[in-house]
């Protein structure tokens, strides 16, 4: 369990960060300038905050209000910065050990992050995915009891990044180490994270897992931080059992989305996500009809660039929905949504 409430304020701007969690791996997911790095730094006594507490498995890290605040070594957490901070002159072992009392450990942390043929080489003689690799052992070998991660898959090609994602999550839970990652890329949260933190400007605007936030967020702040681009702008008809809702949106059309708490007669916003076209038409799905502008094959789906209402629109067909004469460019045609993946949001403007 990691609970974090800290306040600090700079010259031009304040973090105000707060999240609890019990997951494995809890993601902090924000535009550049947010905060997140900031908030692992508090973390780990790199930076004291100026009131707040950060407690680690029940162990009091740092409280204003009991005036404790434990030195970054007495911490026990490991940090994986984003450009690695290796020590250029050291070779791989020498980095690996540093700080490390067993050496015998950090023999297995060279084994099982396949780097021990690396032993004598340094830095500079190492590739980035090489470097990641004696990061993350050099941050384990303290045997931490937090390792906090800080953008460290950035600078590495998507090939890379994937085969490093299950190194990662064998290893936390091998050495069973609960983790919190800073990260701007939401397909790697999802791959990695079973608690999001999304932040804005300093602050946390809303918590929870992945999925839920992504079909259910609480503002269109945060709908769009995580990516949601094609809004179309209704009024509450009806709501339903209290998970859907049916909406009218300005041109006239009825639609069954997901409920974000509106009462009738509330306007909201409607979240067009681009995997939301249903595989099989059936009772529960809902019908919109689009023009179609331009078609997009990919590997894996079919890419359909409309215009729902004059608002363009990007709807993604899975490979046993071949398009067929009526999705064509320059003409008007109906496709079935999945209502549980139309999510929609109160504000407006």
């Amino acid at each position: 369990m990691i609970e974090v409430k800290v306040r600090k304020r700079l010259r031009q701007f304040e973090l105000n960060a707060e999240f609890k969690s019990s997951k494995k791996v809890t993601a902090l997911f924000a535009p550049s300038g947010s905060g997140k790095s900031l908030t692992l730094q508090t973390i780990a006594g790199i930076v004291e905050p100026d009131e707040g507490k950060v407690v680690v498995n029940g162990k009091t890290y740092f409280s204003k209000e009991e005036k404790v605040n434990l030195k970054p070594q007495r911490r026990r957490v490991g940090y994986l910065f984003q450009d690695y901070a290796l020590f250029p002159h050291m070779t791989v072992w020498e980095n690996v050990c540093f700080g490390c009392k067993n050496r015998e450990y950090g023999r297995k942390l060279l084994r099982t992050l396949q780097i021990e043929e690396l032993a004598d080489k340094k830095p500079h003689q190492l590739s980035g995915g090489q470097k990641q690799r004696v990061a993350l052992a050099r941050a384990l070998a303290m045997e931490p009891e937090l390792l906090l991660l800080d953008e460290p898959f950035s600078a590495l090609h998507r090939s890379l990044k994937e085969t490093l994602y299950k190194e990662l999550k064998g290893i936390l839970e091998e050495f069973q180490i609960p983790a919190v990652l800073v990260s701007h890329d939401i397909d790697e949260v999802f791959e990695l994270s079973q608690w999001l933190v999304v932040m804005e400007n300093g602050k946390t605007l809303q918590e929870g897992e992945p999925e839920e936030l992504f079909l259910k967020p609480n503002s269109l702040k945060v709908a769009k931080i995580l990516g949601h681009k094609n809004f179309l702008k209704a009024k509450v008809v009806k709501t339903l059992n209290g998970e859907l809702l049916k909406v009218r949106t300005e041109g006239g059309q009825l639609l069954t989305c997901k409920s974000c708490n509106a009462k009738e007669g509330e306007e909201v916003l409607v979240s067009l996500l681009p995997f939301s076209v249903a595989l099989t038409q059936n009772q529960e799905t809902t019908k919109i009809t689009l023009s179609v502008k331009e078609l997009l094959k990919k590997r894996d789906r079919t890419v359909v660039i409309g215009e729902v209402e004059g608002e363009e629109v990007e709807l993604h067909l899975p490979p046993s929905l071949l398009p067929n004469r009526a999705i064509e460019p320059g003409r008007k045609t109906e496709l079935h949504l999945n209502p549980h993946l139309l999510p929609t949001v109160k504000e407006v403007s």
